[in-house]
């Protein structure tokens, strides 16, 4: 059995384009991206209680969220752990 071929990190050359909120969440863990999910639920939830309303999250939610939000992983260390899975990693 072999294991199916890794797809390589975000901003490696050998990725292809990704969605526009992909990119705005560059260098987010899974950490990150649960809590601003979290935020946004939040700010859905007031703004439901807010206008009376039931609001639903937008894009615009989340970019301003993400925004404000400082990234957990830093460009160095992206490329640095892109380093180490070109050399380490299986082909």
């Amino acid at each position: 059995m072999t294991c199916p071929p890794r797809r390589p990190p975000p901003g490696h050359p050998g990725r292809g384009p990704r969605p526009f909120l992909a990119d705005a969440g560059e260098g987010f863990t899974p950490a990150g991206i649960k809590q601003a999910a979290r935020t946004v639920a939040q700010a859905v939830f007031e703004r439901t209680l807010d206008t009376g309303t039931r609001a639903q999250p937008t894009t615009e939610d989340f970019l301003r969220t993400i925004s404000r939000t400082r990234p957990t992983v830093t460009t160095e260390m992206a490329l640095e752990f892109a380093d180490h899975t070109i050399r380490y990693g299986r082909t």
